[in-house]
């Protein structure tokens, strides 16, 4: 069920909105070849590289949006790839304008 109140939370932290756009921006390109792996989504490897974050910071981080729904995370290896939950994003959307009657 859609938590909009846990979705807003979870976009509020600014390292989190940034690590989404970035998921959204760059899931939409080709499939990644990152880690000797290839795979659908965004390797934490490169989250990591683009905000200069150390591996447990990213963790925590998406830790939050997944929990949020914001983004499923695929383990391949050591390593995990985020996919950005796009249909969640939607709802997310639709239901503020809903709810402040936009």
């Amino acid at each position: 069920m859609l938590d909009p109140v846990k979705i807003s939370k979870a976009l509020s932290e600014p390292a989190r909105y940034k690590i989404m756009l970035m998921l959204v921006n760059q899931y939409y390109r080709e499939v990644s070849q990152c880690c000797s792996f290839t795979t659908e989504g965004v390797c934490n490897c490169e989250i990591m590289a683009e905000f200069g974050m150390i591996q447990s910071r990213v963790s925590y981080h998406m830790k939050e949006l997944t929990e949020a729904g914001l983004v499923t995370e695929k383990p391949c290896g050591k390593w995990k790839y985020y996919i950005p939950n796009a249909e969640t994003l939607k709802n997310y959307i639709n239901q503020l304008g809903v709810d402040f009657k936009l």
